[in-house]
Order: structure tokens, then C-alpha cells, then sequence
């Protein structure tokens, strides 16, 4: 098989994210908030029923 589309596809991608670098590293900020804060809500969920559960 011939990889040149798919080594240039990435090559593409990658000069792109070089030269608007601002562009990608706030748009990898906002991903990440997102990614972490719905990861936080479902750890906080998690621990909270845990927490508040009645003994019996």
C-alpha cells in the first residue's frame, strides 16, 4: 500500500498547527477544561454516593 496521502494528510496537519500555534494551544485548553471537567463531575458523583450513603 502507498501511505504518501496519509503521510501527507499528517503533514498538513501538523504545519497547520505550527503556524497558528495561539490558535491550537486554546483550542486544546478548552478541550482539556471540557475533558477534565466533565471527568471531575462523574469522580465527584462517584464519591458523593459513596459518602452520603446510609449505613445500616
Amino acid at each position: 500500500m502507498n501511505y504518501k496521502i496519509i503521510e501527507n494528510f499528517l503533514s498538513n496537519i501538523y504545519q497547520l498547527g505550527f503556524e497558528y500555534k495561539i490558535i491550537v494551544i486554546i483550542l486544546w485548553a478548552f478541550i482539556m477544561f471540557l475533558l477534565l471537567r466533565k471527568l471531575a463531575k462523574k469522580d465527584n458523583e462517584f464519591y458523593l454516593k459513596d459518602f452520603f450513603k446510609k449505613k445500616q
